[in-house]
C-alpha cells in the first residue's frame, strides 16, 4: 500500500475514491482521516500542505459508548462537532481495528497529530 504524509506524520493509504478526489489515510490504529484533494463535499476547509488535502474527516476508534463518551470532550473542547451523523459511536467502517467509531468533523490536521504523538487519546 502507499503512504502519504499528513501534518508530518505518515500515513498508510487504505483506499481511493474512483476519481481519486479522496483517500482514506490510516495514521494511528485508532485514527483515520479521509482527506479530499477537492472539497466537492462541501466539508469544512482544513487544508494540510504535507497531504494537499483541502479538507478531511476525521474517524477515531472507539470500543464502546463509554470509551467514546470519555474522549468527546476533549474532542470538543478542540473544535469537534458530529455533524447529522449524531455523537454515538457507528460500526466501524475506516477503523478497521476497533469495533465502532466516532465520525469526526472540525478538527485541525496539528490537533489530530498530537493526538497521535502524546496519546491525547487513548
Amino acid at each position: 500500500m502507499s503512504k502519504i504524509i499528513f501534518a508530518g506524520i505518515q500515513g498508510q493509504v487504505l483506499e481511493s475514491s474512483p476519481n481519486g478526489s479522496f483517500l482514506v489515510v490510516k495514521l494511528s490504529d485508532r485514527i483515520t482521516i479521509c482527506g479530499a484533494v477537492v472539497n466537492k463535499f462541501d466539508w469544512d476547509i482544513a487544508p494540510d500542505e504535507d497531504s494537499g488535502f483541502e479538507s478531511f474527516i476525521t474517524y477515531i476508534g472507539v470500543r464502546s459508548q463509554i470509551d467514546a463518551d470519555r474522549i468527546k470532550p476533549l474532542l470538543q473542547q478542540n473544535g469537534a462537532y458530529f455533524g447529522k451523523d449524531g455523537s454515538d459511536p457507528r460500526k466501524s467502517k475506516r477503523c478497521r481495528s476497533y469495533p465502532f467509531e466516532l465520525k469526526v468533523r472540525g478538527l485541525e490536521a496539528d490537533f489530530v497529530v498530537d493526538c497521535i504523538n502524546e496519546g491525547l487519546i487513548s
